[in-house]
């Protein structure tokens, strides 16, 4: 570098090696700490990534080409976050500005109450495809975006599916910015049958971005709404709700879950069962009724989509010592001379899902239903 040398006194002279550039810092304010850095020029789509460290990065060196730049950053909490900045000069400091604020996904149902995990249940978690599902946006801490000149328009929101068979969702408007809600439309839903293996959960991350920082919020079907999803794919009449399942691993169960769904108030099989044993036994019987099939899950069930079995209200059993008309007829006013209150119970002869009443010798089952009265 040269000297500038003063008229007054020759010998004082500006050293211009020692002077450092000073660069042109543009700051950018973020919401968590930016792991790389991407710029694409505007002009000619060209572009670069680099990694950051301590939230700034020095660009002497990396840009050729001065002007408008789109910025894409990627933060440590797997977020991203993009805007427009204008390049001025080849020496320039980027600064990220992390800003202290926080926020957490909450599960909302139709009436806006969160909807809370309990102990044996993930609530908040499980859903059928007919669901409305409402995340919410919730600061934490005090914090608030507006007072940091933001707003929840720039919340950006993803719903991934975690298989390819998750499908995509369908986003309803519902006019709360802070909310954001979605119906599921998962693909291919298994409907072969009959199966003896559970189908799988239908699965999907939400993801909610403010300036950078990232928040997942994973659903996943638990074992009930696996079940109750089966409903739904095959398009039964009856469209059980959570509260229509039990927990039975017993002779009722001849589905592929730990759970029967039933259309009846409670489950009745129990004592539909133990009054047909007592009248079977009062007739002078000492032989075992033997449960053929109770309860079936959908895809379980090679028969009628809409089967009273699919409902939990049948129930199909046979003598254990052999079979005659006498036995068969025996069987049936067994069952049909049952009185729980509150149920309608009625027994018939079957062969094979079709009623033989009046023929009672080539039956192969004696079918019990019921249902509700009252």
């Amino acid at each position: 570098m040269g000297r500038v040398w003063f008229d007054d006194y020759p010998e004082v002279g500006l050293d211009f090696s020692s002077f450092k550039i000073i660069p042109e810092i543009i700051q950018i304010d973020t919401y968590d700490d930016v792991n790389t850095l991407s710029l694409i020029s505007t002009s000619t789509d060209a572009g670069f990534s680099t990694p950051v460290e301590n939230n700034s990065k020095d660009l002497n060196g990396l840009i050729t080409e001065l002007g408008n730049y789109e910025i894409e950053m990627a933060t440590s909490s797997g977020g991203f976050y993009s805007k427009k900045i204008d390049i001025i000069s080849h020496n320039t400091l980027i600064v990220f500005n992390k800003i202290d604020y926080d926020f957490e996904l909450r599960r909302l149902d139709d009436e806006g109450n969160r909807i809370e995990n309990s102990d044996e249940e993930l609530l908040s978690q499980t859903f059928v495809s007919v669901d409305q599902i409402n995340i919410q946006f919730f600061e934490l801490d005090g914090h608030d975006l507006e007072n940091d000149g933001n707003s929840c328009d720039d919340i950006i929101w993803e719903v991934e599916g975690v298989t390819d068979d998750d499908g995509t969702v369908d986003e309803v408007d519902n006019g709360q910015q802070d909310v954001y809600a979605f119906t599921p439309n998962p693909i291919n839903r298994p409907t072969q049958r009959p199966v003896t293996a559970r189908n799988e959960s239908i699965r999907y991350n939400v993801n909610a971005t403010i300036l950078g920082l990232r928040r997942v919020f994973e659903l996943e079907q638990d074992q009930i709404d696996i079940l109750r999803q089966e409903y739904i794919d095959f398009a039964t009449n009856f469209q059980p709700g959570r509260d229509n399942a039990y927990l039975d691993n017993g002779n009722w169960n001849v589905g592929n879950y730990d759970y029967i769904i039933t259309e009846s108030n409670d489950n009745h099989f129990d004592a539909i069962y133990n009054a047909i044993v007592n009248n079977w036994t009062s007739r002078g019987y000492t032989d075992n009724i033997v449960v053929s099939s109770a309860y079936r899950n959908p895809r379980r069930n090679p028969g009628a989509q809409n089967s009273r079995h699919l409902r939990g209200l049948a129930l199909d059993i046979y003598p254990e010592g052999g079979v005659n008309l006498q036995r068969w007829l025996d069987l049936r006013a067994s069952g049909n001379d049952i009185n729980i209150n509150g149920l309608s119970i009625t027994a018939h002869c079957d062969r094979s899902g079709t009623f033989v009443d009046n023929n009672c010798s080539i039956a192969n089952h004696i079918h019990v239903q019921w249902q509700d009265i009252g």
